[in-house]
């Protein structure tokens, strides 16, 4: 398995992350003929963008690193913790960062006790207890990685266009373009890149 011989799947640090999987254009959803609502499909707001989208959001759990470790697809209202509390019911050993949908001493202290993962999130502005500014800037740092993987899926894989007309049309086309992410990832470590996510030259040769 790809995945396994690289390096950067035993980074015990992660970040977790969504981002919307669209399957019918918003107007046209109600009118749909496809089978995406049989699959779970259904209208999910985006709070980031300030939009509603019907179809699916993509869970990610990456290294901090960049590697995409695992990933759940689930319908577009669905909330981010529900989604992530099992996805990382799957891992054990390791400290995961995520933003603020992600924020309950409960589930921290579940996947402490079951899995011993440590949840990290920042913070929201109305707790008494606020983290110091250097803890903050670390957690936009780590952050950031996970935001560049989003943006290498959105811009270079265009895995939020979706011309798919079936569930599994649209699960055979996220798995090539996540596979092909690793893939571009496995390569720069083989070759030695100095830069292992810069993968733009890989996924477009020409």
């Amino acid at each position: 398995m790809t995945l396994a011989r690289i390096d950067l799947s035993r980074d015990g640090h992660c970040v977790i992350d969504s981002l919307p999987i669209p399957v019918v254009q918003f107007p046209l959803a109600p009118h749909s003929r496809g089978d995406w609502t049989a699959h779970g499909a259904n209208f999910g707001k985006i709070a980031s963008r300030k939009e509603t989208v019907f179809g699916y959001k993509l869970h990610l759990l990456t290294t901090a690193g960049g590697l995409i470790l695992d990933f759940e697809l689930a319908p577009a209202s669905v909330f981010d913790l529900k989604i992530g509390r099992e996805l990382l019911a799957q891992h054990s050993n390791c400290h995961v960062i995520g933003d603020k949908a992600y924020i309950s001493a409960e589930v921290a202290a579940e996947l402490w006790q079951h899995n011993r993962i440590r949840l990290h999130t920042l913070t929201r502005r109305n707790q008494k207890r606020q983290l110091p500014k250097s803890v903050r800037r670390l957690f936009n740092s780590l952050r950031q990685i996970i935001e560049t993987v989003n943006s290498q899926l959105v811009e270079q894989f265009q895995i939020e266009t979706n011309h798919a007309h079936t569930f599994q049309g649209l699960c055979a086309r996220l798995y090539t373009k996540l596979a092909a992410h690793t893939l571009c990832i496995y390569i720069n470590r083989l070759t030695a890149a100095p830069d292992y996510l810069q993968i733009r030259k890989l996924a477009f040769p020409n």
